[in-house]
């Protein structure tokens, strides 16, 4: 006998499995990011993934009803589905290990097949899902007289369902509980629902099933234990990325992002200075203008900067008062209770670095950009003339830009590509090969840059290191330097294409 449903079960059930959907398209993203960062491209494959198992879904999912009508097979159809689901996390085990030295270090064979190992898991239960809505609709009783109307309203249901699993995912369960918990609690809806739609059959029995998540989400899990081999005192998956702060056993501690593939913030024993650490060479600036009062850092992350500046420079420049942007407002937490920040280092804003810079109608001395997306990718609406250009006028006459781009060498296109738009926007440009391995520092300013204030740093201070380096390694951009470059516009701004272009070079290279 088959089984057939009220509308308004049928209407709950499209409901919940429209948002499971979303919210699975939304874990994909995050699944990955850690490992892939959330570029157009990785974003151009989740997308067109889903939408093809959808597409698919559709298709086979009316052919099925057709053939056997049953609300049985419906339900077990959601249910398999939930399940699949659930299995995610432990797949994300299986495959990320393979991973472990970060994108940065790892063959592009394994890259490439992992990602898309990935993805493929995602695609049976995105496949199953679709089946749904073309099945629902033809278990509405043929004497209705109202089909077409239940089924609009059937299609309502799902994509209100699928509006919910998007804000409520982004906005509650990934930042507040986690990108696993999210897995498990939408897995653990559709198994539910499709037990309760089984509640009068000998099928009943599956709901066991709802067993899976809840013990698959007490199983022990460390993906994200370690970071380069420290351990790890903070995690949590905030709105823009998964974020640790590890501390190691010579007293370093580290903001991290992701998977690994840059450390976004370090805080030294007593606020040593590094040779490897390119944030020591802002710390030259302040000297290179006149009487700077007015510092500004978009993408302060853990404050490494600010606190830095008040302990080597602003003894020299009491005036100096610095400002502090940064997006992730979980990370401006972070850096009174782990990197030092003191309340009267910096004055810190959670806001989007080129909102604020576009909004506000205070000038700067100095403006440093250094915000990264994904730990590896310059945010593209940062990397363009028009960015660029607001930055001007919001500099005082002698002030300056500076920003660091991370690039494996002096002729790598996106190091060129953003020497050339710099260059495009202000009249005097330059750049220097910055402490660490792979960090460049590009500085731009409507006057001529003279060294010779730098002799103002005592010899014994620590600065003195740095201003040794700066002659030899100061270089005005010329127009052939950054004549391959491409001019990074608001209208086209590959940023992530050549920095994937770059890295993806590199390990075919090496």
């Amino acid at each position: 006998m088959k089984l057939n449903f009220r509308i308004s079960f049928l209407y709950v059930f499209v409901f919940v499995t429209g948002a499971s959907v979303m919210a699975m398209e939304l874990a994909a993203s995050r699944f990955l990011a850690p490992y892939y960062g959330t570029s157009m491209i990785v974003w151009a494959n989740i997308i067109g993934l889903i939408l093809l198992s959808l597409s698919l879904g559709y298709w086979i999912g009316g052919r099925w009803a057709d053939k056997r009508p049953d609300g049985r097979l419906l339900m077990l159809i959601s249910l398999s589905a939930g399940v699949l689901t659930s299995l995610l996390p432990i797949w994300g085990k299986l495959i990320f290990p393979l991973l472990s030295d970060g994108i940065l270090n790892t063959s592009v064979l394994i890259i490439v097949c992992s990602f898309f190992a990935i993805l493929i898991v995602f695609a049976p239960p995105v496949f199953l899902l679709a089946m749904v809505s073309p099945f629902a609709i033809r278990l509405v009783p043929a004497d209705d007289g109202q089909i077409g109307k239940v089924a609009g309203n059937l299609y309502a249901f799902s994509t209100l369902g699928s509006l919910i699993g998007t804000f409520g995912t982004a906005f509650g369960t990934i930042p507040f509980l986690g990108t696993r918990e999210t897995i498990f609690l939408w897995s653990a809806a559709l198994i539910a629902i499709s037990a309760w739609g089984l509640r009068s059959t000998r099928l009943r029995w599956l709901g066991v099933m709802l067993l899976v998540p809840f013990l698959l989400y007490f199983a022990p899990h460390d993906q994200f234990k370690e970071a380069e081999g420290d351990p790890v005192v903070w995690a949590k998956d905030t709105l823009y990325q998964f974020v640790r702060v590890t501390h190691n056993e010579k007293d370093e501690t580290k903001l991290v992002y992701n998977e690994g593939g840059g450390v976004q913030s370090i805080r030294r024993p007593n606020d040593a200075l590094n040779k490897n650490d390119y944030y020591d060479d802002y710390l030259l600036l302040p000297y290179l203008t006149d009487h700077p009062k007015e510092f500004l850092v978009l993408g302060s992350a853990g404050g490494t900067i600010p606190r830095l500046l008040a302990k080597y420079v602003k003894p020299q420049f009491p005036e100096l008062h610095t400002t502090g942007v940064e997006i992730d407002p979980d990370v401006i937490k972070l850096d009174a209770r782990f990197f030092g920040l003191q309340p009267g280092d910096a004055t810190l804003v959670n806001q989007d670095a080129r909102v604020f810079i576009s909004n506000t109608d205070k000038r700067y001395d100095i403006v440093i950009v250094d915000a990264y997306s994904q730990q590896i990718y310059i945010p593209f609406h940062l990397s363009t003339k028009e960015f660029f250009a607001t930055i001007g006028k919001r500099l005082n006459d002698k002030g300056m830009l500076a920003l660091n781009v991370n690039a494996v060498s002096p002729a790598s296109k996106l190091l060129v590509s953003m020497e050339k738009t710099l260059k495009a926007a202000f009249p005097y440009s330059y750049a220097i090969k910055a402490r660490g391995h792979y960090n460049y520092i590009l500085l731009g300013s409507f006057s001529p840059i003279d060294l010779q204030p730098l002799q103002a740093i005592d010899a014994r201070s620590p600065l003195a290191a740095i201003r040794s380096e700066w002659p030899s390694k100061l270089e005005p951009l010329t127009d052939d330097q950054v004549s391959k470059g491409v001019l990074l516009t608001d209208n086209r701004a590959p940023t992530e294409m050549l920095t994937d272009s770059m890295v993806f070079g590199t390990l075919r290279s090496e």
